[in-house]
């Protein structure tokens, strides 16, 4: 991220959904400017559920992309499963639930399946890190990597202040 054309992202204002076309336009680029050059893409389980779909074009064109949803459960923040239950047992899911809260712990990695392959389900730091060090290895083609997060975490203080800062 500190390199010149090696960092994209949503802007001030977090427009979701825009991870993966940035991915597939960056794979396309590195394509003939930077041979060998790996993209990443990290995005929350809400922004994936905007452009998931986009994984078919990357395994169309076997774009070498590592998917990495950070997956909490929920827009800003979701609920964890135990939470989430009682909330709706016996009652209209559709007034119970928050409007912001997804599905807990669902298996977003199975989609890699689709393809005929298989993606990663990660609960911990070192399941996160062999998930990683494997699609790394994994030079010619896509992966998939759901990562769970704790719902109910606050968001981490931005160290990037030209980011967060109103540019009106």
């Amino acid at each position: 991220m500190k390199h010149a054309r090696h960092r994209l992202d949503a802007g001030t204002f977090g427009t979701m959904g825009v991870g993966l076309g940035f991915a597939i336009a960056s794979a396309l680029w590195a394509r003939d400017y930077a041979p060998g050059k790996r993209i990443v893409c990290v995005e929350g389980d809400s922004a994936f559920g905007f452009s998931g779909m986009e994984m078919e074009t990357i395994y169309r064109y076997k774009l070498p992309i590592i998917v990495i949803i950070v997956n909490n459960n929920g827009i800003y923040g979701g609920l964890d499963e135990e939470l989430f239950d009682d909330i709706r047992d016996g009652m209209d899911v559709t007034i119970a639930t928050p409007p912001t809260s997804l599905l807990p712990s669902v298996h977003y990695e199975r989609m890699a399946s689709v393809f005929n392959d298989s993606g990663y389900f990660c609960t911990s730091i070192p399941e996160l890190q062999a998930a990683v060090t494997q699609a790394l290895k994994e030079q010619h083609k896509p992966s998939l990597i759901n990562v769970i997060v704790n719902p109910m975490a606050q968001r981490k203080a931005q160290d990037f202040p030209w980011l967060t800062r109103s540019k009106l």
